[in-house]
């Protein structure tokens, strides 16, 4: 028994967008770690860990690490959003995707890795109108 419907193949793009969003999802969780850590750091009192600053700076440790952790973590929740976005051809996830690849360019070397890979998919010659082919095709 043969069968004589040909599976449509996935354009490039459509594979790279779809690798993109999984890598976005998994970078974004793992950063997400290090933010829920300085969230629970702010709010804990371990005097141990002030120990090697100055005691006038003790009250400002608490606050800063809560505030980093937040940052972190309000970015890494932002790129997980993002990413599923992407995979389901979003528009307004593309537009996420770019502006989280312009902070994470400072992040060396996956950030900056990922940045790069993500303003090659998203700006290669088509990549605009494939994208929008393909959310319109959803």
């Amino acid at each position: 028994m043969s069968s004589s419907t040909a599976v449509a193949k996935p354009s490039r793009v459509a594979q790279d967008i779809r690798v993109l969003g999984i890598l976005w999802i998994i970078y974004s969780a793992l950063r997400l770690i290090p933010g829920m850590a300085m969230l629970v750091l702010g709010r804990a009192h371990f005097p141990f860990l002030l120990a090697p600053f100055p005691v006038r700076l003790h009250g400002l440790a608490g606050p800063l690490l809560s505030m980093l952790g937040l940052t972190f973590s309000g970015l890494a929740i932002a790129g997980i959003i993002a990413g599923l976005g992407l995979m389901s051809y979003n528009s307004w996830a593309r537009i996420l995707i770019i502006i989280l690849a312009c902070i994470n360019l400072i992040h060396i070397p996956f950030g900056t890795a990922l940045s790069i890979f993500t303003f090659w998919v998203l700006s290669s010659s088509g990549a605009e109108r494939e994208f929008q082919r393909l959310h319109a095709s959803q």
